[in-house]
Parts: structure tokens; sequence; C-alpha cells
């Protein structure tokens, strides 16, 4: 069915065995197991076949291991593109906006305006809704003709 892969024998069976076990994330885990059956002298195919991935999924898995050993399975890029703007960043912005009722499409307007850089209304939405939990804020017309003092007049009412 194909030829049996090349496979860098890093640690003993036992000892792989054993860091599969007391692996945390899943996903180095499932490259593990992928490594244990390649370590049985199954091929690409079977492997692919059990663990539901594609071959070229466990070829790449495969090759990581037989550069780096276990350190080849650890994913490298786990936290994405780099933000536009820090957090630390963000956390000015939020107190400078704070209690100005902005809606997200006004906060991007803001940032884009006093730092220069642009996000979408998606991107905005993520950083303040999602990471930053910042309330929503609901813009409302002011009244022209309503006096400066309109709340403590209604507590002497």
């Amino acid at each position: 069915m194909g030829r049996k892969p090349v496979i860098v024998r890093h640690i003993s069976k036992i000892d792989l065995e054993k860091l599969y076990k007391d692996e945390k994330d899943v996903k180095i885990k499932e490259k593990l197991l992928a490594i244990i059956h390649l370590y049985d002298k199954k091929n690409i195919y079977e492997v692919a076949d059990i663990l539901k991935r594609c071959e070229k999924t466990i070829k790449n898995w495969l090759s990581s291991w037989n550069k780096e050993g276990y350190e080849g399975l650890i994913p490298h890029n786990r936290n994405g593109k780099k933000p536009l703007i820090s957090f630390d960043e963000w956390d000015k912005i939020i107190d400078e906006i704070e209690d100005k009722g902005m809606t997200i499409k006004e906060v991007i307007e803001y940032v884009k305006d006093t730092r220069g850089v642009e996000y979408s209304y998606k991107g905005g939405w993520k950083v303040l809704r999602v990471t930053k939990k910042v309330k929503y804020g609901k813009p409302y017309i002011r009244n022209s003709k309503r006096p400066e003092d309109a709340e403590s007049i209604l507590k002497k009412g």
C-alpha cells in the first residue's frame, strides 16, 4: 500500500508513549500519536486513515519530527499576527473615550485620527468588545433646550 516512511527515532518508544500520555495540548498530542503509529511501522496512508487527516499533514508532522524531534511538533506561531496597536495603547484609548458614548465606527475613526492606524469594523469590534470587554455606547441626541443642571432640578422637584 506504500513504502514505509523513514523516521528518526530521537527517543525510545516507551519515552514517546510517556510524552504522549503526559501531553496536555491536544494538537501536540495528536501529532505524537501519529509518530507512535509511525514507530509501529505503519505507513503514512494508514496513519492518515486512523487519524482522519490527509497524507500531506502526516508527512509534514513526520518531517518536523525528523528535523527537531518533540520540539518540531510544537506550533511556533501560536499567537498569530502582531496587533496593529498594543493592548497597553488600547487601554489609553479606552480611558480617553470613556463616557463619550462613542460607537465602534466613531472609535475606529478616533484611532485613525489620533494614532494613524486604520482598523476594519470587525477588527475594532474584536479589540473593544471581545478582548477589552468595553460596554456598548449608546449615542443620544442632546436636547439643546435642556438646562445644564437638569439632574439637580429634577431631584429638588
